[in-house]
């Protein structure tokens, strides 16, 4: 809110900065949140669920501003934009932190009953409940030598150019002749494009065994036609060039595979919060770096930076894939260690790993 009484870059710059550092903290908290709360089979869809309000969001948002946009007050459209939304997002959180429980151990509405049972469904994923706060320097050290985790941060960096460009999503889509006002209603589209790629996503990750990496995959392609029809389209040819924006839409899919690949591929409780934060930096590092490739000279048709973009989604869909066969040869020493046990043997293996993942035990340890 304080955004609107900013008169100088320099006050932009430090209530923006502020404003990011609060932010950064919503991601790593629900993917905490969605671990502590549901089996693995479970996470894939609630967690494409609460990422797919961020297309939500922008949709409502796009229709906010522009009703907004014709308020003729005596502050600018823009300060209200800022007031409003500002207003709306600090009474949501208050209610938020009052009735969100931190654990299903501590959820005021289940009697104990209830809440043992909770906590007993999802002892199978083996990571505990998230409730350890004893530091581990072993498990830093694990996370920082685990080439999944690395290539997860590389993922989530490569994403954000894409995202980081995107934020000059407007000023390309008003390069193409639209005018403010039109603009923001253009974005309609994309923001529906992510919501239901997001929701679709989510609910074939949760039918489809193993198949979270593939939609990812998958998911990068329209973007990357998308970006082919902005570049090599004839400026002209707007209608197009706008279809190529809109295709953009699905690219978020690639970081909500990789929110719920944290959330349950990764026991203990120090490697998990090293691992989002080695995830969210990377992000945070792209979204700074994509823009820099958008250059005021090149307007309307910013080549360097789409190719940026293109690049992004190129390489989050090989990624993808590398990650995909490590975690096959993981999965298969796994299977291996299991060749020869009765059921017996591996129902008690279980439970020992469900008694280690409550003990703060890593992937690698249980």
């Amino acid at each position: 809110m304080t955004t609107a009484a900013c008169s100088s870059f320099a006050g932009l710059a430090s209530v923006r900065f502020l404003l990011g550092a609060t932010e950064a903290t919503i991601s790593p908290g629900f993917v905490a949140v969605t671990g502590m709360w549901w089996t693995r089979q479970e996470q894939a869809g609630r967690s494409a669920l609460w990422v797919s309000f961020l297309g939500v969001g922008s949709f409502i948002g796009t229709l906010l501003a522009y009703g907004i946009g014709h308020i003729t007050g005596s502050l600018s459209p823009w300060k209200y934009i800022f007031l409003i939304l500002g207003a709306m997002t600090v009474v949501w959180g208050v209610v938020f932190t009052l009735f969100v429980p931190d654990s299903p151990a501590n959820v005021t509405w289940l009697t104990e009953q209830e809440r043992v049972v909770a906590v007993q469904r999802v002892a199978a994923n083996n990571t505990g409940t998230g409730r350890s706060r004893t530091f581990v320097m072993a498990q830093v050290v694990e996370a920082a030598t685990d080439p999944a985790i690395i290539i997860l941060g590389l993922i989530s960096f490569v994403n954000a150019i894409a995202s980081g460009g995107l934020a000059f999503g407007s000023l390309i889509i008003q390069g193409f002749g639209f005018s403010p006002l039109q603009t923001t209603l253009m974005n309609l589209p994309l923001s529906t494009v992510q919501v239901v790629t997001q929701l679709g996503a989510g609910f074939l990750t949760s039918k489809i065994s193993s198949s979270r990496l593939h939609v990812g995959t998958v998911a990068m392609i329209p973007p990357i036609i998308g970006t082919l029809l902005i570049n090599q389209l004839h400026l002209d040819n707007k209608w197009g060039r706008l279809v190529g924006v809109w295709l953009l839409g699905s690219y978020p899919v690639g970081f909500m595979v990789i929110l719920g690949l944290l959330s349950t591929n990764i026991a203990g409780g120090t490697k998990r919060s090293v691992a989002s934060g080695w995830v969210f930096v990377c992000y945070c590092i792209g979204q700074i770096a994509g823009p820099q490739f958008f250059k005021s000279k090149e307007a309307p048709a910013y080549h360097n930076g789409i190719v940026a973009m293109l690049c992004g989604f190129i390489l989050n869909l090989v990624l993808n894939q590398i990650l995909r066969f490590i975690y096959v040869l993981e999965n298969k020493k796994r299977d291996k260690l299991l060749e020869g046990k009765s059921e017996e043997e591996i129902a008690e293996m279980q439970r020992e790993g469900e008694v280690l993942g409550f003990e703060d035990a890593t992937d690698k340890t249980n």
